[in-house]
């Protein structure tokens, strides 16, 4: 609908910041003022603007000497749109700045602006390097301004976060915020926590962190004392099995299944035994787990084996995911695949969604180059506003109508001779692919035609900053697995832009997508780099009817009108199919996020509710109160034999491992139940109703039979093993923590699920082309 349209009834992402244009205006005809300002002088004329409008309110004052300080600090004068975005963020809404705007300074002007106010500002990013990068790069800035400032990353110790959340400022993946919550509700020291301090979260690439992040769980997990699971077995069977014969992989390419046929060849390897009977339960977990390992999870695109172990791919990120892995068996069998050593079998100690991460910020705000197409899931998950700031330059980028191959043979070969005959004029080209394995064939297609391509994907992501600043270079080709959350502009003529015109006369940069993502978004994100600031660009996206997202994601008519076709599809037609398969794939995407969001509601306030009382035994005296009236003679009788401070020790210690080993078997039972609930819908049972009835019930008597069990610990406690610790009393804590991987994925409603029966039956019985 047409924009003013759209402010006049209030749609989603239609917010006016025009209101702020005053402000801006205000702020240009202080700037002889502001620029006469000495080093001594900024800070201070800036915290007197923020406490004289008695609160975080963007005023021309306050623009004035952030944009001197933004020019005196970093060498960077903020435009006038760049402003108008700060006023925008300090007012609490979520706001669209494209690719090469400069999101970068203005979200660091707007949490000084913060910061000066007296507030503790995290900058939640995607990655470590960012969160580096930004940091590092703004720190002139914050130190001008007498902020301080600091940033955290996976490999940042305990003792470096604590400092860092000291900070008036943090930069940090909203990941190992996350991290450091779930692990701060495990401690058994007030002194061992890292406080994060979750008052104002500035999200920079918001619709990536608040939307696509917040269906995957962070899940903390610690080492168990269960041995590895054996599973060279299963993988040396299930490597004998055939496609079709032997197995079936589902519509949706999710789940992998044994044929009857598969089943008995097993069974027979086996030695004639029967797979389902109770007694080999464990074994046909573990066979399915290798069959999925096998069929399902690909080296190179979900993983990579790196220095003899199984480092995960963030799909999202197209980064490397450190210490985190597969839950339920199936990291061990990929190691079992690969023939590695197999790890050892993780307890889960808690879990935490993003969503709810970023709920418990006081103040959320948040920037990207794609915020609208979100705009209504921001207001129906986090209640945040949004709008568009328009970019400071036009459009000159061309975007062509995208082309659409039967098989990906053809589609290479288009790509190849696009790329080569780019290159040939010295136009800049960068390649955007789906996985590393991809981009690594690509590379070595290109080279084989003469072309010498620089790669960027997770398995060389530390040298990226390299790689991008090289991208706009006149006669550059780079290959890419993902750039959104790259951060890096791509400026022509490199990074200095000191052959801008020769590149510009080339037509500027040309961004070639091979494929399409799950997301509208994420292809937006990838076109935005090529016409920086208005200068000249071309996009153009090949796409295969092969392709994972059409495979999984299109209607089965659809694939069978390709099957049977084929190259007979004009254009129109099989556009249409890719433009059906994306945004199926992106329905299914918000529906996971629906469930996520749903399903976790009775698990957080279950996890409040033992928080609290966690906070009493570890602060306070809960754990004298609770057992004393259950042991209050052995108790006594420890007291009299030590001392009153060393049985209070002991009480608290047991007492807090009682209560987590309770949580972690609760939560253990809630997972088990979550991942079979949607099967009450074939009963015509609401699954969220159950799942939260049944979480109810479970949770009653929790914390009866955490204090019983800790009472009954102490019970058997004898003198000498009062001030040894719960070690020596065979309790162990769990220690070296990771995280997992997971996702959620909902069969649907019975509206869903009638509707697709429906329209199966009509096209194979009336059409006939099923």
């Amino acid at each position: 609908m047409k924009r003013w349209v759209a402010r006049a009834i209030g749609a989603p992402g239609a917010t006016s910041f025009a209101r702020f244009e005053r402000i801006v205006t205000g702020a240009e005809a202080r700037r002889p003022w502001a620029a006469a300002l000495d080093d001594a002088s900024v800070s201070a004329e800036a915290r007197e603007a923020v406490s004289a409008m008695a609160g975080v309110v963007a005023s021309p004052r306050l623009l004035a000497v952030l944009r001197t300080a933004a020019s005196r600090a970093v060498g960077q004068e903020p435009f006038d749109e760049q402003l108008l975005a700060v006023c925008a963020l300090l007012s609490g809404h979520a706001v669209e700045m494209d690719t090469g705007e400069g999101k970068t300074l203005t979200g660091a002007l707007a949490a000084a602006a913060f910061a000066l106010a007296g507030r503790r500002v995290h900058v939640l990013s995607v990655n470590d390097y960012l969160a580096e990068r930004d940091a590092e790069w703004m720190r002139p800035l914050f130190e001008l301004l007498d902020i301080s400032v600091a940033w955290i990353g996976q490999r940042t110790d305990t003792d470096a976060r604590r400092r860092a959340y000291r900070a008036d400022v943090v930069y940090a993946p909203v990941s190992e915020v996350g991290y450091d919550v779930l692990r701060d509700r495990f401690v058994t020291a007030v002194s061992d926590r890292v406080e994060p301090g979750l008052d104002v979260a500035l999200v920079d690439e918001a619709d990536a962190v608040m939307i696509d992040e917040a269906m995957s769980p962070l899940v903390l997990a610690g080492a168990s004392p269960e041995p590895p699971e054996e599973f060279t077995l299963a993988d040396a069977i299930v490597r004998d099995l055939d496609a079709d014969a032997h197995y079936a992989i589902d519509a949706d390419r999710v789940t992998v299944s044994l044929t009857d046929a598969g089943l008995d060849q097993l069974e027979q390897r086996l030695g004639g035994i029967n797979l389902y009977d109770t007694a080999h339960t464990a074994t046909l977990t573990k066979v399915n787990l290798a069959l999925h390992a096998h069929v399902l999870v690909h080296r190179d695109v979900d993983y990579l084996v790196v220095d003899d172990a199984i480092t995960l791919i963030n799909s999202a990120r197209g980064r490397l995911a450190h210490q985190q892995r597969w839950p339920d068996g199936l990291h061990a069998a990929v190691e079992a695949k690969e023939g590695l050593p197999i790890s050892s079998p993780g307890l889960v100690l808690d879990t935490l969604t993003v969503h709810d991460l970023l709920r418990s910020y006081a103040t959320l705000t948040g920037m990207s180059g794609t915020v609208v197409a979100v705009a209504d899931e921001l207001i129906e998950f986090f209640e945040l506003r949004s709008g568009r700031v328009e970019r400071r330059r036009p459009n000159r980028r061309v975007d062509r109508v995208p082309r659409v191959f039967v098989d990906d043979r053809e589609r290479k070969a288009a790509v190849v001779a696009e790329v080569v005959e780019r290159h040939r004029t010295g136009q800049p080209v960068l390649v955007g692919t789906q996985s590393v394995r991809e981009s690594e064939r690509y590379a070595a297609v290109l080279a084989a035609a003469g072309v010498d391509a620089q790669v960027l994907n997770a398995r060389n992501d530390a040298s990226e900053a390299a790689v991008i600043a090289r991208a706009g270079t006149f006669g550059a080709v780079t290959i890419s697995t993902q750039m959104s959350g790259r951060g890096t502009d791509i400026r022509l003529g490199g990074p200095d832009e000191a052959d801008h015109h020769r590149v510009a006369a080339t037509g500027g940069l040309a961004v070639l997508q091979v494929g399409r993502y799950p997301s509208a978004r994420l292809d937006a994100q990838l076109r935005g780099r090529s016409g920086r600031q208005g200068d000249p660009g071309v996009t153009q996206t090949y796409v295969s009817t092969d392709d994972e997202l059409v495979r999984a994601h299109a209607p089965r008519h659809h694939l069978e009108k390709i099957r049977r076709r084929g190259s007979r599809l004009d254009q129109t037609t099989l556009r249409f199919i890719v433009d059906h398969a994306q945004r199926a794939a992106e329905s299914a995407r918000r529906t996971r996020h629906r469930d996520t969001w749903d399903f976790s509601r009775a698990i957080a306030r279950q996890r409040s509710t033992v928080l609290a009382a966690r906070a009493e035994v570890l602060a306070g005296d809960r754990a004298g109160v609770e057992l004393s009236g259950r042991i209050p003679n052995e108790l006594d009788a420890l007291a009299s034999a030590s001392s009153p401070e060393a049985v209070h020790r002991l009480l608290r210690e047991v007492t807090l491992w009682t209560l987590d080993e309770q949580w972690c078997d609760h939560l253990a039972r809630l997972t088990e139940v979550r991942d079979g609930i949607h099967l009450q819908a074939l009963a015509g049972v609401n699954p969220r109703d159950e799942f939260h009835r049944i979480a109810l019930r479970e949770f009653h008597g929790f914390f009866t039979a955490a204090y019983d069990r800790a009472a009954e610990i102490v019970r058997a406690v004898s003198i000498d093993q009062v001030g040894e610790g719960i070690a020596a009393l065979g309790l162990r804590r769990p220690s070296a923590t990771w995280t997992y991987m997971t996702s959620d994925n909902p069969l649907g409603s019975p509206i869903d699920r009638a509707a697709r029966t429906a329209g199966t039956w009509v096209r194979s019985r009336l059409y006939r082309i099923e």
